[in-house]
C-alpha cells in the first residue's frame, strides 16, 4: 500500500506540468487566430460567377475559404450548390458561401 501511495506522490508534478503544457498550446492556438476578412458586395458577387462558371464547366478550383480563425484552401471541382442554404458542396467537404474569401480557376 505504501508503495501505491508514493507512486502517486511521485508523479504527481508530472502530471500538472502536462496538463499546463496542454493549456499553454490551447491559449498558443487561440491567438494565433485571425478575424475573418470582409469581402464587398463586388467581390461576393465576382466570387458566385466564378463557383456558377466552375460547376458547368466541371474545372478544378482553387478555393481559399474561411474557418475557426484560419485560412484553409481546398482544390477540388465543385459537385452541386445548395443557393437555399449557401453551401457548396465538393467531394469530401461542403463549405458555406460566406466562408470563402477567393476562388481562382486552375
Amino acid at each position: 500500500m505504501h508503495n501505491v501511495e508514493r507512486g502517486i506522490i511521485k508523479w504527481s508534478p508530472f502530471n500538472s506540468v502536462v496538463s499546463g503544457n496542454e493549456m499553454l498550446n490551447s491559449i498558443v492556438k487561440e491567438k494565433n487566430k485571425i478575424a475573418m476578412p470582409t469581402l464587398s458586395d463586388e467581390q461576393k458577387e465576382v466570387i458566385e460567377k466564378k463557383l456558377i462558371l466552375a460547376l458547368y464547366s466541371q474545372n478544378i478550383v482553387n478555393i481559399y475559404y474561411f474557418q475557426n480563425g484560419k485560412i484553409l484552401n481546398i482544390k477540388s471541382n465543385i459537385k452541386k450548390i445548395d443557393s437555399t442554404y449557401h453551401k457548396i458542396y465538393f467531394q469530401n467537404k461542403v463549405i458555406l458561401f460566406e466562408q470563402i474569401i477567393e476562388i481562382n480557376q486552375l
